[in-house]
């Protein structure tokens, strides 16, 4: 990357001290030579004189008046001589005296502003791997974080950009830009309360926040899964819930000039009709601030969505970057993409009015772990470090609350009495999958990932008929990684473990 001049004043310790010092010290030894100059020109001036009385007397010009400045030139020799020793010795020992004093004065000083220097330096890095700090851009895909976390660029109200507001040559605690505003260099002694911009530092796009901690969660699913509708509900209940379930505060951040069309979505399925489908083939970010309430660095979380047929195409899902920083994922399962169990019902339901999925999950699978993999650099035969909650979708299809739904947990959980809700769902989607010899994908599922939740969810409540939704488990998954992911925000007690 190329290095950008920095618009701010240098710190005085980092620039102009050491000119001062060194001009300081020349001055001193300039002094001190002219001195010792000084004393040789009066000891060579006192010895000419006294010389020339001497060739006097031994020409015997003015014998007795000679013998006087004889006596006289001797004197200011000796004197003249004493003043060339001391100041040839002495004067420089002076100097280098009163030059070291100097120097270890304003050394004690430039040690107390560097260590100051490093040690807030380490402060404010240590406060963001503590606190998660991260950026995550929705326009390039770029996440910064932990060890590798680089700040936004902050664009100063005069439009002076910084590309890295810290602790540096430039200021420790704050860094003075070239139009005279005082600006703060780290997050805790209010750095994020800087009026200002704060740009993407790869493509520049307005981030808006630079002090959050995001949380990546991109939604897999194959076309006419249910993405858009459960994103869409999963938000709107979160919002609706957040302060008074669980006393967070929500705040939706709006991402219009790249397509995020949820405020469109929610008017549209407020009024009992479905959203229109993504089509768009890159992901689409919705994201929202989820934060307790107090705590000082909000929760970012960012839902990712793209076209179910972006799946269909490796070079399509090798361009979605973010899937590279993102490490949880809600898996879309649409009970009516499995084979046996859509010929099962077909005979009893119009599968049509649900929008069935065509594409199998085991391939929808299969591309994901593909991805993450190539992006990731991960061996094909390892685990992957991640979080998935694998959601099955649809619901409110007849007969399918017995088998996984709300009625089939209640009864399970009424059979195991130490059993919660969550042990119960899993139990029953793993029985739901293996009945209908779902077992590949099954296999991978297990084989790739680390923590694995199962969720049932009705987006709608009923099939589309302008009359309004009745959201049913749409938040638990959203919530189950978020929980998993943050450090200020604790749903161990919501899970029962």
């Amino acid at each position: 990357m190329a290095k950008h001049q920095v618009p701010a004043y240098r710190n005085y310790f980092f620039g102009d001290a050491y000119k001062e010092f060194l001009q300081a010290i020349c001055t001193t030894f300039m002094n001190c030579g002219e001195k010792i100059g000084d004393s040789w020109y009066h000891f060579t001036d006192s010895f000419g004189n006294l010389w020339e009385t001497i060739l006097d007397l031994i020409h015997f010009d003015s014998i007795f008046v000679n013998i006087f400045k004889a006596m006289w030139f001797a004197l200011v020799f000796g004197f003249r001589t004493g003043g060339l020793v001391l100041s040839t010795i002495l004067v420089p020992l002076v100097c280098i005296a009163f030059s070291a004093i100097q120097i270890s004065v304003i050394l004690v000083m430039m040690l107390f502003v560097y260590l100051g220097f490093i040690t807030f330096r380490i402060a404010d890095w240590i406060f963001c791997q503590i606190k998660k700090v991260s950026s995550n851009c929705p326009n390039c895909q770029r996440m910064s974080r932990g060890a590798k976390y680089s700040l936004p660029i902050y664009v100063c109200e005069c439009g002076r950009k910084h590309y890295k507001l810290q602790p540096s040559s430039y200021g420790i605690l704050a860094r003075e830009c070239y139009c005279g505003r005082k600006l703060k260099t780290t997050f805790f002694n209010g750095r994020q309360r800087l009026n200002g911009k704060w740009l993407c530092p790869n493509c520049e796009y307005n981030l808006g926040e630079a002090l959050h901690h995001d949380i990546s969660i991109p939604v897999v699913g194959g076309p006419s899964s249910g993405k858009t509708c459960f994103i869409s509900m999963a938000i709107s209940e979160i919002e609706k819930n957040a302060m008074p379930k669980y006393n967070l505060n929500f705040e939706y951040k709006e991402n219009a000039s790249l397509g995020d069309d949820y405020q469109d979505n929610k008017r549209i399925m407020d009024n009992g009709q479905l959203p229109l489908k993504t089509n768009d083939t890159r992901l689409r970010y919705y994201q929202f601030f989820l934060t307790p309430k107090g705590e000082k660095v909000p929760n970012l979380v960012s839902i990712c969505d793209v076209a179910g047929e972006a799946y269909e195409s490796k070079d399509e899902m090798g361009g979605q970057e973010g899937f590279k920083f993102a490490k949880s994922f809600v898996l879309i399962v649409d009970p009516l993409s499995i084979a046996l169990y859509r010929e099962e019902v077909e005979s009893t339901i119009d599968v049509s009015r649900y929008g069935a999925s065509q594409r199998a999950m085991e391939e929808v699978l299969d591309a994901l772990v593909r991805t993450v993999e190539n992006m990731k650099s991960s061996d094909a035969k390892g685990v992957l470090d991640g979080n998935v909650a694998v959601l099955f979708t649809k619901c409110d299809i007849p007969g399918l609350d017995e088998k996984i739904g709300e009625k089939a947990i209640s009864e399970y959980m009424e059979r195991n009495e130490k059993a919660n809700r969550y042990d119960a769902q899993n139990v029953l989607c793993e029985r739901f999958l293996t009945e209908y010899e779902e077992f590949n994908f099954l296999n991978i599922l297990k084989g790739k990932f680390k923590n694995i939740q199962f969720f049932t969810c009705s987006a709608l409540g009923h099939v589309a008929d302008n009359s309004s939704f009745e959201p049913i488990g749409v938040e638990d998954p959203i919530l189950w990684l978020v929980d998993k992911e943050s450090s200020s925000i604790n749903f161990k007690n919501k899970w029962g473990k």
